[in-house]
């Protein structure tokens, strides 16, 4: 290649990699190209049990227990029924910033300032007055997990517990920095063990497929709600983006986010909350189990669309989050990966676009295919072994050039390839009627012959192609080029005939006139032998017919065959009519030219005799045009 061309081919590279990195396509076709890898290669079932119990909020437990928010006396007798199977710890999945509406202090304090009425309910132990109070004391005789939600909205200022203000020697980069937190009342929040965010962001595309584990706040690190309930149990470290906890290291990218591995939905363990508080479940479920309270219901919205297309409540995405840490089944996606991933791709699409300019196809789909598949495979592998390599920053760029180099060089190509057609029709045209010149030198005839039949047979294509019933035919691709183009061979086989009977100074006798008619038999038999192995060739199939009928009469009286009407093909009438008009008009070593009205007459009074009549109308319309031909080609 030459140097220009090189550096016009690094542009072009350059100039696709750029727009494909400045759009968002990478990020889209990277998450459906992981999601593909992940649903083909994720066990259904995997063969440990979750240390994961969700206790279910459900819909049977709404319709049982009426209108949500329950009153906290019930979820407080909730947790009391949990702690007796013994779980490791409890995390509730529900954020409580506002009073127990159903306490009894509550609707005392509605009626007075609605209603203006001081309504006093008696007979009540004072500490059943203050559900909030009944509740807190609840979490904090217990091993209680709570909930907050960071944001960057205006809120109340919020107690942090000792275990959730997370402080590190070196900074750990994280994907939001919240000024601000939604969080428990006080008395709730200050009895609780510790505190998780249960912010949880889904993908561009609206999939859930990662979370964040840490979250700034002010001066501390908040974890998230599914790692704040392991804190509960150990101590975490972490550094830079590694994070170890009850024995088990996990690399989170830099923006603290961690790739979920989402089980099938059936294998999650979870208890109906109502079958809880009526004591029908299995305690032993619970033993030793982290221990999540949450809720399914649709009704209240906590519902995310993972990646393998089902939707599943918030509560399992933290089940998911500590199933995958005590398992160590967290999916690692280098992010060093998709920068690598994005160059290769770029240098190996400089390599396509030589080999396509090389033509040498069979390099271009090897490496095409061998890279992609490879590249699938081992991330296929890979994946199986809980590392995504970040594929769509390498195929989607490569399939793209791939696409757009191939688009591009099939347009040069067929650009090339029309060009190089049009130099073959002309050098085969060329030919065509180089060879027919020969014959009429021989026939003591000159070249003007040839291009006046070939200007006359266009005029009659022309006009014919506008009427009925000859505009279908005319329609068929190629067909008037084609038929234009073999005009020159109506008289090819007069090749195999003598010289003493083509050139012979005066009119034929019988015998010599029987000897050139066999010009028409020769003639198809030269364009027979071309169509051994060109048996579908439409010109050589004009060819045909013009050479050997064109001497027919419509009324079966010609030769060589006696065929007549519509039985003689179209193109051969065509060509019957031009070269009876060329010959007439033309002077011959055997008779002067007649003139142009003399002429014209003879061949109107062969209309339904010698000629198709169809074709003689024609010819009264076009007989002006004929004779300018005549005048201009001499």
């Amino acid at each position: 290649m030459k140097p220009l061309k090189i550096l016009y081919g690094i542009a072009f590279v350059f100039v696709i990699f750029f727009s494909i990195y400045k759009s968002d396509i990478l990020d889209y076709s990277d998450f459906k190209i992981y999601d593909i890898l992940f649903n083909v290669s994720r066990i259904k079932h995997p063969s440990y049990s979750s240390p994961v119990v969700v206790v279910d909020i459900d819909e049977k437990s709404l319709k049982y227990l009426g209108q949500w928010p329950w009153s906290r006396i019930i979820l407080s007798k909730l947790i009391e029924d949990i702690s007796l199977a013994k779980p490791a710890n409890i995390g509730l999945d529900i954020i409580f910033p506002e009073k127990d509406k159903t306490s009894i202090l509550e609707i005392e304090g509605f009626f007075k300032k609605y209603f203006s009425k001081n309504l006093k309910i008696i007979g009540l132990e004072p500490y059943l007055r203050d559900n909030d109070k009944i509740f807190a004391k609840t979490i904090s005789k217990e091993q209680i997990t709570m909930s907050v939600y960071l944001t960057n909205k205006e809120t109340s200022s919020c107690f942090i517990p000792k275990k959730s203000r997370l402080s590190f020697a070196k900074e750990i980069d994280t994907s939001f920095e919240s000024s601000n937190m939604l969080c428990n009342l006080d008395i709730l929040q200050k009895s609780a063990s510790d505190i998780g965010f249960i912010n949880v962001s889904t993908d561009r595309d609206g999939i859930l497929r990662r979370v964040a584990m840490l979250i700034k706040y002010k001066r501390y690190y908040i974890p998230s709600f599914a790692l704040a309930n392991l804190i509960n149990i150990d101590n975490l470290h972490a550094e830079k983006n590694s994070i170890s906890i009850l024995g088990h290291t996990f690399e989170a990218d830099k923006s603290s986010d961690i790739l979920l591995n989402f089980h099938d939905k059936s294998w999650y363990q979870s208890i109906s909350a109502l079958d809880v508080l009526t004591d029908k479940f299995d305690k032993k479920m619970l033993l030793g189990k982290f221990v999540i309270i949450g809720t399914s219901a649709v009704g209240l919205h906590d519902n995310y669309t993972i990646n393998s297309g089902e939707t599943i409540p918030g509560a399992f995405v933290h089940a998911t989050v500590i199933d995958n840490i005590l398992n160590d089944t967290i999916i690692r996606q280098p992010i060093y990966l998709k920068t690598l991933n994005f160059l290769f791709a770029a240098i190996l699409s400089l390599f396509l676009l030589f080999f396509i300019y090389k033509k040498d196809y069979f390099k271009v789909l090897a490496l095409f295919v061998g890279a992609s598949s490879i590249y699938v495979l081992v991330g296929f592998y890979l994946l199986k072994n809980f590392i995504y390599i970040s594929l769509g920053y390498f195929l989607a760029p490569y399939f793209i050039f791939f696409f757009l180099a191939n688009m591009i060089f099939v347009i040069f190509y067929h650009k090339e390839k029309k060009q190089f057609l049009e130099e073959i029709t002309k050098a085969h045209s060329d030919t065509i009627d180089s060879m027919a010149l020969i014959v009429e030198t021989r026939d003591a005839e000159t070249g003007a012959h040839i291009i006046r039949t070939k200007e006359y047979m266009r005029s009659l294509i022309e006009h014919l192609s506008q009427k009925e019933p000859y505009k279908k035919r005319f329609a068929l691709k190629n067909y008037k080029e084609l038929l234009y183009r073999a005009t020159p061979l109506h008289d090819i086989g007069k090749v195999g005939i003598p010289d003493y009977i083509l050139k012979k100074n005066g009119r034929l006798n019988a015998q010599e006139y029987e000897i050139m008619k066999e010009h028409s038999r020769i003639g198809k038999e030269i364009i027979e032998n071309a169509m051994k192995n060109n048996k579908t060739n439409l010109f050589l199939k004009i060819a045909y017919n013009i050479a050997y009928y064109h001497h027919e009469k419509w009324d079966g009286s010609g030769y060589p065959c006696r065929i007549k009407g519509e039985d003689i093909p179209l193109e051969a009438r065509m060509m019957a009519l031009v070269d009876v008009y060329d010959a007439l008009t033309s002077k011959r070593c055997y008779k002067i030219s007649f003139d142009f009205k003399e002429s014209e007459d003879i061949i109107i009074r062969g209309k339904g005799t010698h000629f198709d009549p169809d074709l003689i109308d024609a010819f009264i319309e076009l007989k002006e045009k004929f004779r300018d031909i005549a005048k201009s080609i001499k």
